[in-house]
């Protein structure tokens, strides 16, 4: 559940932050830098993926075999 508030947060962070810029400095700018935003958020989200692909909590060497259906009977999965 926090992978999706990390990843969440690396999309929208940077509009709020501007938004509280603006709203803190009250200045009027008409133009709205969206694609620099989008940049940044973009950036901060394949941050926070290769992050998590590098800091995975499952241990080395594990295998995860998905439930089967064998003789009319599920077999549940296992992690070998």
């Amino acid at each position: 559940m926090i992978r999706y508030i990390i990843i969440i947060t690396a999309i929208i962070l940077p509009f709020v932050i501007y938004y509280l810029l603006v709203r803190l400095t009250k200045r009027v700018n008409k133009k709205f830098p969206l694609i620099t935003l989008s940049l940044i958020s973009l950036l901060l989200l394949i941050c926070s993926l290769i992050y998590f692909r590098f800091t995975s909590t499952q241990p080395k060497g594990l295998n995860y075999t998905p439930p089967k259906y064998e003789n009319n009977k599920v077999v549940p999965s296992k992690i070998k």
